[in-house]
């Protein structure tokens, strides 16, 4: 416990914010020598630039790493925890302390990536540490990926690891400590889509707007008609499984999270581009490519139905995942059982997480962690009491799926 908080201590002090990818290297630095400590071979790995220009358009200009851990027979099966170290910004709020400076108070340790997702990363390294004389042993190999850039769609971070480093080597389990809350693991997540609707007017003066077409105008016409349609359209629609919180379990779509004048506007000039966003949420039983045909076909009909120039670019096509992780979840909840915790059916997260890269390619997964309430918020916290049961959880599993396969 206390070598966990040490490491949260010292993770939350690098401000690993995402897109930018400032002090990357710094974090897979420290968690690279910390899983040697630990006995594990390590890889740092560098994303190549190439790659990252071309796959990664989110993604800053600094540098991404990737640290791969492994222990255990080379051949065989193996038991895999992925958790990413890059965080959101720090913002606004905060009154316990600064998002990146760590202080523990009340059985709480505050900070940005508390919980999301940096202190289920240290209880997965308090977890080798207490089962540090056994994991040479079990009959499957013990892998750990300290990936960046989830908080943008993992294209850089578990994108390349699965599609590149991995390639048909996809691991038989694979454990993600994201927040989901001690109760009920994540057997899946729903998907997303992002992207930018940018509308084409003519630019002129503020004093003779006649002789412009304003494009805030004619996207503002836009942004109305398709807020009509996929209102309608998604009211009807509910996944089959269970998703929490309830209210999940639609489909959704948030328009305007981004939305300006292109290259900036003046009071005194008629916009002549703009362009809004669109978050569309999908449930498991929907595909990110579809969807995204969906979105562009509505606004083409839109756009001509009010005469408006009008285009779609694609952000993030993520897929939703949903697997049966069949004996790592009996490995989950015999090992909880054992901690004193009670852990209920696996649900659906009603975010996103980089589970899909990993289940579209046969793997078995569950993502289980802290409670993620104040994730992304301020005065982000991880209760000690859950970092310490998350530790005999994560190391008591190797122990029953041992037991099991």
């Amino acid at each position: 416990m206390d070598y966990a908080v040490d490491v949260l201590k010292r993770l939350i002090s690098i401000p690993t914010v995402a897109p930018q990818g400032d002090h990357y290297e710094e974090a897979a630095e420290l968690l690279a020598r910390e899983m040697e400590h630990l006995g594990f071979k390590v890889d740092v790995i560098r994303v190549p630039a190439s790659y990252q220009e071309e796959n990664c358009k989110r993604a800053g200009k600094a540098p991404r790493f990737i640290v791969y851990a492994r222990a255990g027979p080379e051949k065989g099966p193996s038991v895999h925890f992925n958790g990413h170290y890059d965080v959101v910004p720090g913002g606004p709020g905060w009154s316990v302390t600064d998002p990146f400076k760590p202080v523990v108070s009340d059985g709480r340790l505050y900070g940005r990536g508390a919980i999301d997702m940096k202190g289920g990363i240290a209880a997965v390294l308090g977890s080798f540490k207490a089962a540090r004389d056994r994991i040479h042993s079990y009959p499957f190999r013990v892998e750990a990926a300290f990936v960046p850039d989830e908080e943008i769609g993992g294209d850089c971070g578990t994108g390349y690891l699965t599609r590149v480093v991995l390639g048909d080597k996809s691991p038989e389990f694979v454990l993600i400590p994201e927040p989901s809350g001690l109760k009920n693991p994540w057997h899946g997540h729903k998907g997303a889509v992002w992207v930018r609707v940018k509308i084409r007017g003519k630019t002129a003066h503020g004093s003779t707007p006649w002789l412009g077409r304003n494009a805030f105008l004619e996207a503002s016409l836009i942004a109305l008609e398709l807020h009509s349609i996929l209102s309608s359209r998604l009211a009807g629609m509910r996944s089959k499984h269970r998703v929490v919180p309830e209210e999940a379990s639609r489909p959704t779509a948030m328009i305007g999270g981004v939305a300006g004048v292109v290259g900036g506007g003046k009071t005194n000039q008629v916009p002549g581009e703009f362009e809004f966003s669109i978050d569309r949420r999908l449930i498991p039983e929907e595909s990110a490519k579809q969807v995204y045909e969906e979105l562009r076909d509505m606004v083409r009909l839109s756009s001509i139905k009010y005469g408006v120039d009008a285009s779609v670019e694609a952000e993030l096509l993520m897929d939703p995942a949903i697997n049966e992780p069949g004996v790592l979840y009996e490995a989950l909840r015999e090992a909880s059982r054992r901690a004193g915790v009670n852990v209920g059916e696996p649900v659906v997260c009603p975010g996103g997480l980089d589970m899909w890269y990993y289940t579209i390619r046969g793997s078995r997964a569950l993502a289980y962690g802290p409670s993620g309430e104040l994730a992304h918020a301020p005065d982000e916290y991880i209760d000690l009491g859950e970092l310490r049961a998350l530790i005999a959880v994560y190391s008591l599993t190797l122990d029953s799926l041992a037991a099991m396969i």
